[in-house]
């Protein structure tokens, strides 16, 4: 069982004990009190308590030198303090290190597990080499804190689909970033906005350039700083892939412009994109979206939105999905979802593979992990059609030898693909289409012996052509034959 965390909380005003310690207490906290000072610096020593809520206006001691003499002993030197006061410290609170009063119970107790959390990765930081978690436990700022705090040295990879971003530390200070095209201070600023990825830190005797030189709580303010008035620059700005060009007559922009606008209009000799501008500007990200802003604002550059993205075509139209689902429900009473199944068979390696390829894009398709593979048999894949259809394709083993399974694998089915060429072909068919009763869809070259017999019956009309989605779309369609004169 855990030990149970130990609170100090430091205020001359009883009202603040009587208000946090009923609520703490009830959260599994131990809370211990003081009203002034020396005595908080007494109980520090003698309980060891693992956070300290201490009110800027403590008796007898300012904050200031009361950490000062946490931090001269060993003992005391990294329990966390969280300042209370009544005069706003935006600063303060960002890092994590300051409550506002009058006192919010739910604030102060997120602000204490923040702690704790910081506390315990601190922790973990300096017992083992590696570390590792999600932003979204342990936010970027506090994870370079204790980074810092435990002068290490390495690299810090951050991953959020597919996109890799670097940190390198030296001695706990932060001395370069990049991420994608965008390196030092602008990466890094850019990077703390980020509440979501997995990050890896790989202690080593970094090399490379030091690109960043400041201290790390200037780095972590100034970028939160930029990143919140970004954001309040946002309506003002076009979106990021909107291509941004100059109007005619900009070269007769006025003389004296701002460095980071002529940069600006530089980039945009040609058209590009909002993002494109963001990260070839060398200034941050802040100073080039004032730029862009200011340069539409004026009339001097113009956007062109981008061309909205192709809607996804619907596979069946709205009549075959209904004629499909009455197919799949036969009769038989059903809920708000109904699943059908399709069979696929015969081809050969080849031709299953290039089948389960153009099935991936069909829309609404899902493969199955560890899907069946050219010579297995199994669940490929899921489809959802919409209006609660769903089908399931499975494929059939494809040796001869095993056609006695595909009777119960066959079960329920609303209908067979069948790939050509296929060993035994016109067995298959047979089995298929007379013995199991199932429409038929054919999927294969036009010169196919097979294919053209199919084609050529008085049941109806099957695919021709060797793309495998076409043959699905066709065969969910009703576009099947029955082999009852075949």
């Amino acid at each position: 069982m855990p030990p149970v965390k130990k609170l100090l909380v430091v205020d001359a005003d009883p009202e603040t004990v009587r208000l946090l310690a009923p609520s703490l207490r009830q959260r599994g906290y131990q809370v211990h009190a003081a009203h002034d000072g020396p005595r908080a610096l007494q109980v520090a020593i003698l309980r060891f308590p693992d956070l300290v809520l201490l009110d800027e206006h403590t008796p007898l001691l300012d904050p200031r030198t009361f950490i000062r003499i946490l931090r001269t002993n060993p003992r005391t030197e990294r329990i966390p303090v969280v300042l209370m006061g009544t005069a706003p410290e935006t600063d303060r609170a960002r890092l994590g290190a300051w409550l506002q009063k009058p006192l919010q119970l739910d604030q102060v107790l997120a602000r204490v597990e923040q702690a704790f959390r910081r506390a315990d990765a601190a922790r973990a930081a300096g017992e083992s080499q590696d570390l590792e978690g999600n932003l979204a436990q342990l936010p970027l700022p506090d994870l370079l804190q204790i980074l810092a705090v435990n002068r290490k040295s390495g690299r810090l990879v951050v991953e959020r689909e597919g996109e890799r971003a670097e940190v390198v530390l030296r001695e706990g200070r932060v001395v370069d970033a990049a991420l994608g095209p965008v390196v030092a201070e602008k990466a890094l600023w850019r990077l703390l906005s980020r509440r979501e990825g997995q990050f890896t830190f790989s202690p080593s005797a970094a090399t490379g350039p030091e690109r960043i030189d400041r201290r790390l709580d200037d780095l972590l303010l100034e970028g939160l700083r930029q990143a919140d008035e970004l954001a309040a620059l946002l309506p003002s700005l076009p979106p990021p892939q909107d291509r941004l060009e100059l109007v005619d007559g900009a070269a007769t922009l006025p003389a004296g412009l701002h460095p980071v606008t002529e940069e600006v209009v530089a980039l945009l000799s040609a058209p590009r994109t909002f993002v494109e501008v963001l990260d070839r500007c060398h200034a941050s990200d802040l100073e080039a979206a004032r730029a862009v802003a200011a340069l539409l604002e004026r009339g001097f550059a113009r956007r062109r939105p981008a061309a909205p993205p192709e809607a996804a075509v619907a596979l069946l139209a709205p009549h075959e999905l209904h004629a499909l689902r009455a197919r799949v429900v036969r009769g038989r009473s059903s809920g708000p979802q109904v699943v059908g199944k399709v069979v696929v068979a015969g081809g050969g390696p080849a031709e299953r593979q290039a089948a389960a390829a153009r099935f991936a894009t069909v829309p609404g398709f899902q493969a199955t992990p560890g899907a069946a593979g050219a010579e297995d048999f199994g669940t490929l894949g899921r489809l959802t059609l919409g209006d609660g259809v769903r089908v399931d394709l499975v494929a059939l083993p494809a040796s001869p030898a095993d056609r006695p399974l595909w009777r119960p694998f066959a079960a329920g089915a609303v209908g067979a693909l069948v790939l050509l060429p296929a060993e035994g072909a016109a067995a298959l068919l047979e089995e298929l289409g007379r013995a199991q009763r199932l429409p038929l869809v054919v999927c294969g070259a036009a010169g196919d012996a097979a294919l053209a017999g199919l084609v050529g019956s008085p049941g109806g009309v099957a695919f021709e052509g060797s793309d495998a989605a076409e043959a699905l779309r066709a065969l969910l369609a009703g576009a099947a034959v029955r082999l009852a004169s075949y």
